[in-house]
């Protein structure tokens, strides 16, 4: 039973790893009805900050270790990280929210290191393997129930959806009276090694990976929340309001709005109604299985498709994705054997595909299919970056080598919307979100070529296919 217990404590920890920063992100959109004079950029931080400040906390955590006792150290952590996620939840602007997240990257930072190096403390051979592939296990089943209930609490108030993060007392409860200290273990010969070249640019590539993927859990909430723009009509769509009230009361499209949409590329067929969507604002056209909004703005008429859902949908999708990015996981080594040398390039082919189907998505069943292509992309290439750290470092450098590869990861998590920020500016396209996207999908589709063209060079030569270790 004991044994169970301490098993049960150093997994629970796992918990709290990956997707922890995003487990918010069903409730971005809210946030920013929150704070709407806030910078959409700065609303992004709010799941980007806490990457930024892993990395320093995490170099300090692993410092901290070899001089203190891990479990204190871990309580700390996990005490800092319970302050910094459900204390998001009573900032009264975004200011304080980007400093309380702030704080929760100190505490995810200090306790992501310790959820793999307990288990190298507690277990040997065989059983830490099993324990690492478990750990890798219920860190994916962590994402998806905290995206899952983090949904949940959006569709309420985006303040509750920080109460996620609760979860970190009952674990702080198993720590203290389950799990005991480990004893000292130094490692002999542990001198610096050089790390060959090869790492510093698969640190880079994940940078550019994470800049891509992240893009989906920072922008989903928002894009299913807003309308889409069509066009702007400079010209009134009826003569005078009592037109305009006469078509409303009999719930017919006029000749002239119908004639203005087919100019603009929209064919209404003859079913098509219309009615009031709010009051003396803006009235919708329901057509067939589509609606559209028509509202006032300054410089005229605006034509919007309607939302394609609710925030808290968004918490569900993204859970899909971390679900099928565990699939792709788990038959990583069949890919490999499969697809040799094109592996990596059919998971950015998959990327791709992804936002492109978002860059066009009007319908949740559109926006579930892009998810699962990166999903299943993310599934793949973050592993094969693992195993050719692996190859590439000696076994004393090794760990140096993955914490080397960690900092690229959580920069490209932090800088993925200032990036992508930089991106949107080159276009005047009204739609932010789908022109991110599309210029993802348009680099991806360039790094596919590239990819391919590496692959059909190294054809010929062996793949590895071996154990991938647990990673966040």
């Amino acid at each position: 039973m004991k044994k169970f217990l301490i098993r049960a404590s150093i997994l629970s920890i796992s918990l709290l790893t990956v997707m922890a920063s995003a487990a918010v992100s069903p409730a971005l959109a809210k946030i920013k009805q929150a704070f709407g004079n806030a910078d959409i950029t700065l609303i992004k931080l709010v799941l980007t900050l806490p990457s930024l400040l892993i990395i320093p906390s995490s170099l300090i955590g692993g410092w901290l270790a070899s001089r203190m006792k891990k479990k204190y150290l871990l309580l700390i952590g996990l005490v800092i990280y319970f302050l910094g996620g459900v204390g998001g939840g009573f900032a009264r602007n975004i200011t304080e929210l980007l400093i309380i997240r702030a704080l929760f990257g100190i505490g995810a930072g200090l306790i992501i290191p310790l959820s793999t190096s307990l288990i190298a403390d507690f277990y040997e051979g065989v059983e830490r393997t099993k324990m690492m592939g478990y750990s890798g296990s219920t860190s994916h089943f962590g994402g998806v129930i905290f995206l899952l209930v983090s949904g949940w609490l959006a569709c309420i108030s985006w303040r509750y959806a920080f109460a996620v993060y609760a979860l970190s007392l009952v674990i702080i409860f198993m720590i203290m009276v389950w799990l005991p200290e480990p004893e000292s273990k130094r490692a002999a010969g542990a001198n610096k090694v050089a790390l060959p070249a090869g790492i510093y640019i698969c640190a880079i590539l994940g940078a550019l990976m994470m800049i891509a993927f992240y893009a989906a859990p920072t922008n989903l909430a928002m894009f299913i929340e807003s309308e889409r723009k069509m066009y702007t009509s400079q010209t009134p769509l009826f003569q005078n309001k009592e037109e305009l009230q006469m078509y409303l009361e009999n719930g017919i499209v006029s000749d002239g709005l119908r004639q203005s949409f087919s100019n603009n590329g929209i064919a209404l067929s003859d079913k098509a109604k219309l009615a009031v969507e709010e009051q003396g604002k803006a009235w919708g056209i329901t057509d067939r299985n589509k609606k559209y909004i028509v509202r006032r703005e300054k410089d005229g008429l605006s034509i919007n498709t309607e939302k394609i859902g609710r925030p808290g949908i968004a918490g569900y999708l993204l859970s899909a994705m971390t679900l099928v990015g565990v699939a792709s996981g788990i038959i990583l080594a069949l890919l490999m054997r499969l697809l040799r040398s094109f592996s990596a390039t059919v998971a950015i082919a998959s990327m791709a595909i992804g936002y492109w189907a978002l860059s066009i998505s009007s319908s949740l069943f559109g926006v579930l299919i892009a998810v699962l292509c990166i999903g299943f992309s993310s599934g793949v290439l973050m592993p094969l970056l693992l195993l050719e750290v692996a190859r590439l470092a000696s076994g004393p450098a090794r760990a140096f080598a993955m914490a080397v590869l960690s900092v690229g990861v959580y920069l490209g998590q932090f800088v993925s919307p200032i990036v992508l920020k930089w991106a949107g500016s080159f276009s005047s396209n009204a739609d932010v979100f789908r022109q991110q996207f599309n210029v993802l999908a348009i680099s991806l589709a360039c790094a596919t070529c590239i990819s391919l063209i590496i692959a059909i060079k190294n054809r010929n030569q062996p793949v590895m296919v071996g154990v991938i270790p647990g990673h966040h």
